[in-house]
């Protein structure tokens, strides 16, 4: 007696999970880690940029902000662009042109032209994130996809939490234009891994500009966007400004602000891969979870922190440990919302996201300037707390997190 397996419908393209495909979602994984470490690279430079090109400090943090602000506009309509492409060509040449732009800013005889490198990085970050957390459950089983997704999407967490301490290491160690050669150098050899590692794959549910009014009508990935940029302005707000907080509220000598920040990474790899297992059981339960000790975690260090640097330290793990996970929770209720038009719902979520880590940094700006910088963590805390009220109370996320 044989056995015969039914055909796939007519267009389908069967794709086989091999081997290889584990490793190439973790390459992709460290893709999204050096593209976001790249954003947030100068952060911890601006000082030595800032006096290396001749321009005051304000002028310097442009190199972060006009990132980001190009990275949200053009995500959206770059990824429409290139939605019929094979993927594993498309990002095979993302990351060549952020090798490109970190060696332009790497040999940048002046402020223009290190501009111009950043801002070759800045059109290709938005098509990069947009597209990989489809990519990364593609190269798995489906009941692996979300592990898949904390893995592509812990690039993003990580990057934040150790990537930027590690690149401003570097960079006061050696020189600023060090630190962009060694990112040059790490894209390459991801470039590489990609080109060896990853299958050829055919666009598939990209979904193109014209997806994007419809996406806004669909009721779960509106809220899903909400909850998100409630989520990481809230964040951001409070995390822009963790240092001088912790030095000027907690009393932390600032010998020991880099070990706790490397705590708070630590906390936050955690916190990434524990929100695989967490989805699994109920992506309602995990953003609940996650947006409540994130928001609590806030409130509470406003409250007490100041009085105890015992209080403030486990606190400032839980906020490491909350905030990590959000990203996995957040990706994956946008790419349940929205499985006809993956690509597109993930380019308007990069948009919004890259636009919650401007706006908070400035909100936090206008905190610390009209009230002190121990407003960061209570503003920042309300804006969470509001987000964890809209999971509480829609029931849009019951039908897209069941």
């Amino acid at each position: 007696m044989t056995t015969s397996r039914s055909a796939p419908p007519p267009g389908a393209v069967a794709e086989q999970v091999e081997p290889r495909s584990w490793p190439a979602v973790w390459v992709l994984g460290l893709g999204t880690f050096l593209f976001v470490t790249t954003e947030l690279l100068p952060v911890g430079l601006l000082p030595s940029i800032g006096a290396g090109m001749g321009v005051p400090l304000g002028i310097a943090g442009l190199v972060v902000s006009v990132y980001g602000g190009i990275a949200a506009v053009s995500a959206a309509p770059l990824t429409s662009l290139v939605r019929r492409l094979d993927r594993r060509t498309l990002l095979a040449a993302l990351l060549g042109l952020l090798v490109l732009g970190n060696l332009v800013s790497a040999v940048a005889p002046n402020y223009l032209v290190l501009m111009a490198g950043r801002v070759i990085i800045a059109f290709a970050h938005g098509v990069f994130w947009s597209t990989t957390p489809a990519v990364g459950t593609r190269l798995v089983d489906p009941k692996s996809a979300v592990r898949a997704l904390s893995v592509v999407l812990g690039g993003i967490s990580v990057a934040s939490v150790v990537g930027v301490p590690l690149g401003t290491a570097i960079g006061q160690a050696a020189n600023w234009r060090v630190a962009f050669l060694v990112a040059a150098g790490v894209g390459l050899l991801v470039l590489v891994a990609v080109l060896a590692l990853l299958p050829p794959m055919a666009a598939r549910n990209g979904g193109s500009l014209s997806a994007i009014p419809k996406l806004l009508r669909n009721g779960p990935f509106v809220v899903a966007i909400g909850v998100a940029a409630l989520t990481m302005i809230g964040h951001y707000l409070a995390y822009t400004y963790v240092t001088p907080y912790l030095e000027a509220v907690v009393g932390i000598p600032p010998g020991l602000v880099s070990v706790l920040l490397l705590v708070f990474g630590a906390a936050g790899v955690a916190g990434n891969f524990l929100a695989g297992g967490a989805i699994a059981r109920g992506l309602r339960r995990a953003l609940l979870g996650g947006v409540g000790l994130l928001a609590g975690s806030l409130l509470v260090l406003s409250a007490v922190g100041a009085g105890s640097a015992v209080t403030a330290v486990v606190l400032l793990v839980t906020w490491g440990l909350s905030y990590a996970a959000l990203p996995v929770c957040l990706q994956t209720w946008v790419l349940r919302s929205a499985p006809e038009a993956t690509d597109a719902a993930s380019s308007v979520y990069v948009a919004v996201f890259n636009a919650s880590i401007a706006l908070g940094a400035l909100g936090g700006g206008l905190a610390v300037e009209s009230v002190g910088v121990a407003a960061v963590t209570w503003v920042g805390g309300i804006l969470v707390g509001a987000a964890l009220v809209v999971v509480v109370v829609t029931r849009n996320v019951r039908r897209t997190a069941g």
